[in-house]
């Protein structure tokens, strides 16, 4: 539970000194690190992803939302794209995994049967 309240402090504390073009490169490198990464992540890191995606584009997005200007807007629009077809693949590759495994306990479960 310590761990937890210290790393929101922490992402307050980050996010509370942010300016506008931190913002936007926050923005940037978040997407690409998530575009090098996501084949790879586990459902905890999606967890930690949605939940700094949801920062970045929920709350601070507000924040300087009136600041930013229509160019940085259509950039964040892009990132948030970006970010949702990424996750919409993770989503399908999970589901497609899931298919398999409940497949292969069915044949396991027909082959029993035939014992």
């Amino acid at each position: 539970m310590k761990k937890v309240l210290v790393l929101v402090f922490a992402a307050c504390m980050f996010f509370a000194c942010q300016t506008k073009d931190s913002y936007v490169s926050d923005f940037t490198q978040f997407i690409e690190e998530v575009e090098a990464g996501a084949d790879g992540y586990s459902d905890k890191d999606w967890e930690k992803a949605d939940a700094k995606f949801q920062q970045l584009s929920g709350d601070i997005y507000q924040k300087f939302a009136d600041e930013l200007t229509s160019e940085e807007k259509l950039e964040i629009a892009k990132y948030q794209t970006i970010y949702s077809a990424l996750r919409g693949k993770a989503g399908l590759k999970n589901f497609g995994e899931s298919l398999k495994e409940a497949a292969k306990k069915a044949q396991d479960a027909l082959e029993e049967n035939k014992d």
